[in-house]
């Protein structure tokens, strides 16, 4: 009984030491994280989806965009609606919509992440999902979501 009650207390001594180096380097890594926004590559920091909001594609809707498909030559798609998110109440905040695109063709399967050109947004990178509608419409939709 001694020999259980060593063990029971050895253990529970071992678990609580444990838990206090991981929480301290889960802390570490956390606050690392959260100070990553200083430290982005300048390559991030050019990209033009990083100042995009909704509001940049409102005037856009039902205008289109280029993007090359699946057999090479540029495609059109239309941007057929903008919504934004409302994330739910004690969640991180953030400034999130996504971009609905009626597409003329199918674009790449091997790529989720497409070149987008714009006649005054100019060349950017979206990542795109297939969204079916079946066989009559071709729908990719884009999600943009950043941090506030």
């Amino acid at each position: 009984m001694l020999l259980a009650r060593r063990k029971f207390v050895k253990s529970g001594l071992l678990f609580a030491a444990t838990t206090a180096l991981f929480w301290d380097s889960a802390q570490s890594v956390l606050a690392q994280t959260l100070k990553l926004g200083d430290q982005l590559p300048a390559e991030v920091l050019r990209d033009p989806v990083l100042s995009f909001t909704k509001e940049t594609f409102e005037p856009y809707v039902g205008g289109y965009f280029e993007v090359p498909g699946a057999r090479g030559k540029m495609l059109a798609m239309k941007l057929v609606k903008v919504e934004a998110y409302v994330p739910r109440p004690r969640t991180i905040a953030t400034d999130a919509f996504r971009l609905v695109f009626s597409a003329e063709g199918e674009l790449p399967i091997f790529s989720s992440i497409h070149p987008i050109r714009h006649g005054a947004l100019g060349e950017f990178n979206l990542f795109l999902t297939r969204r079916g509608n079946g066989d009559r419409e071709i729908i990719y939709e884009a999600v943009i979501n950043h941090l506030r």
